[in-house]
């Protein structure tokens, strides 16, 4: 109903302006388009008209939805990188080393009576790459002297790789006790040097006690193996010539051993008083069939009074066929 008044309105409302675009003016000419008149009573009939026209409403626009912030991605560690490790260079041999191969007389802990005379024997190995000449000295170090030498010659060349008994002449002294001495050796320079490459001493060690406790036992023995190696046809007899100190009288029971299981015979030796003796020649039998090669220690074995063995060699043999 409100619509149908409108529009009514508007075409009264038209009327009335066509009406009065008919009317004279005063001091105007009138109006001789009518094009003119009809376009400006459209455009207020449709002024009038939009203005109950409702207003469209506009289509929203949908927000954006906003990224989802993306959160950093844990790296996996790096795999870690083998670092190449230098390699391990040879350390360079010394000039003079030494090395403690064996007792060959006095093992420590012997019994002396007071004031009793010995000889003692070590037998070193040259490690280093310098030959030892007799400009070389043994010299002594520390702890008891026992009535030794402060310094004496190597008796002979020692070239490297090879072993040389070193002896010496001492004396217990008077009071009862245990005594140690310590000695090194000397080059031709006068540098002092010793065993391995901390340069330790080699020593004598020896227990002091009064004459009616000092029980009868062998100080020292050794023996020559003639030859120490032996290449040829076998069975081949090898020469053992061994000799025996003892402190005291008394009577010594000794076998030869082998690393192989060989024992000797059992032999025996008196002594009427304390001293060296000279043993009878023993003839080892060695070897088998063509091919057969062994290399290993041979000692003597001291069963009575010691049960000790004494200076152990090394022996190699290898069979050829006749």
């Amino acid at each position: 109903m409100k619509k149908i008044v409108s529009i009514g309105f508007v075409f009264l409302l038209l009327f009335v302006l066509l009406s009065a675009c008919n009317l004279p003016r005063s001091g105007s000419q009138p109006t001789t388009d009518p094009n003119v008149v009809f376009t400006a009573a459209a455009l207020t009939v449709q002024a009038k008209l939009e203005e109950n026209t409702p207003i469209p409403a506009l289509p929203t626009t949908a927000p954006q939805e906003q990224p989802t912030q993306q959160l950093p991605t844990e790296q996996p560690p790096a795999a870690a990188t083998a670092t190449s490790l230098p390699s391990p260079t040879k350390t360079s041999v010394p000039c003079d080393v030494a090395k403690f191969v064996s007792d060959v007389s006095i093992p420590d802990d012997t019994v002396f009576a007071p004031e009793a005379s010995f000889t003692k024997t070590w037998r070193i190995k040259n490690e280093g790459t310098c030959t030892w000449n007799t400009s070389y000295a043994v010299v002594f170090d520390s702890g008891a002297s026992m009535g030794g030498p402060a310094s004496f010659a190597i008796p002979s060349d020692v070239a490297p790789g090879q072993s040389i008994d070193i002896s010496v002449d001492l004396k217990a002294p008077a009071s009862a006790d245990t005594y140690k001495g310590n000695w090194m050796l000397r080059n031709a320079s006068g540098v002092i040097f010793g065993l391995g490459d901390e340069n330790k001493p080699f020593w004598v060690q020896i227990k002091v006690q009064e004459p009616t406790s000092v029980p009868f036992a062998v100080t020292s023995a050794s023996f020559d193996m003639i030859p120490n190696t032996f290449t040829g046809v076998c069975p081949a007899n090898i020469v053992l010539r061994g000799k025996i100190k003892t402190n005291g009288a008394g009577s010594v029971t000794y076998t030869y051993r082998r690393e192989d299981g060989f024992i000797s015979p059992p032999m025996t030796k008196n002594f009427d008083s304390a001293g060296e003796l000279n043993l009878v020649d023993y003839v080892m039998p060695v070897g088998g069939a063509a091919g057969f090669a062994w290399a290993g220690n041979v000692w003597i074995w001291i069963d009575e009074p010691n049960h000790q063995s004494f200076d152990k060699q090394l022996f190699t043999i290898n069979c050829l066929a006749p």
